[in-house]
């Protein structure tokens, strides 16, 4: 038998060939490298995107109703002659529409679901004006849905001036905001149909405030809680 059999060369019995030289000098360097460095670092979850164009849009109306310009952007905000609250400047009968208020003007259960019980709770309350903001902007929509506005969106009108007024849904509804959607209605109806029909004071006011909202927000992009499936309560 092979007397060598079985025998390192080290000469120990049992033993496995020593490993060369360099095979254990790279070992020991990537056993160094890896010192301290834990397990691998998991990525993480990518964050919701945010609603830059709703943000962008809210953000717009506040400047456009001087609020943003206010402290704590319009917060605490209240119009003595209309009695609009906030950053958005909601007005009273905006509230009593979406149910927030009663006849009355006292707070209903509605409000109260967001903490709301009191003018001063509305006024100091960011996230109650944001969801009576967002139910505002579902109701808009709907009302400009029925009245067949909402539909001329992508089309054009002639302005006032005898300009082109671009029609956009962030127009659109940001016009509804100022001065209600049967206003933005009747604009179309006159700037498309009888747009040499002679003007009220009144239609004349009401027509260039619809239009300047038209033009102002007609470059921001805006998501109708419709087409995203909102369905919050208000």
């Amino acid at each position: 038998m092979d007397r060598t059999q079985g025998i390192s060369h080290g000469g120990k019995p049992g033993t496995a060939p020593p490993r060369p030289a360099k095979a254990n000098a790279f070992k020991q360097a990537m056993a160094r490298a890896m010192e301290g460095a834990g397990p691998p670092a998991r990525l993480p979850a990518p964050a919701a995107a945010p609603r830059v164009a709703e943000n962008a849009f809210r953000a717009r109306i506040a400047l456009a109703e001087s609020s943003a310009r206010a402290p704590d952007q319009g917060l605490g905000a209240r119009n003595a002659s209309s009695g609009a609250l906030g950053r958005y400047q909601i007005t009273p009968q905006a509230l009593r529409d979406l149910g927030w208020q009663d006849a009355g003007g006292q707070w209903t259960a509605l409000a109260a679901r967001h903490g709301i019980r009191s003018e001063a709770d509305f006024l100091t309350s960011a996230p109650a004006q944001e969801a009576a903001m967002a139910a505002y902007l579902r109701r808009a929509e709907q009302q400009l849905d029925r009245n067949g506005s909402l539909a001329r969106a992508g089309g054009s009108v002639m302005g006032l001036d005898g300009q082109v007024v671009p029609l956009t849904e962030a127009g659109l509804v940001a016009a509804a905001h100022r001065r209600g959607a049967g206003s933005v209605a009747r604009y179309l109806a006159h700037r498309t149909s009888t747009p040499d029909a002679p003007l009220s004071q009144a239609d004349r006011s009401a027509f260039a405030a619809v239009e300047g909202r038209l033009r102002g927000f007609a470059a921001l992009p805006y998501g109708l809680a419709s087409r995203e499936g909102g369905t919050r309560n208000g």
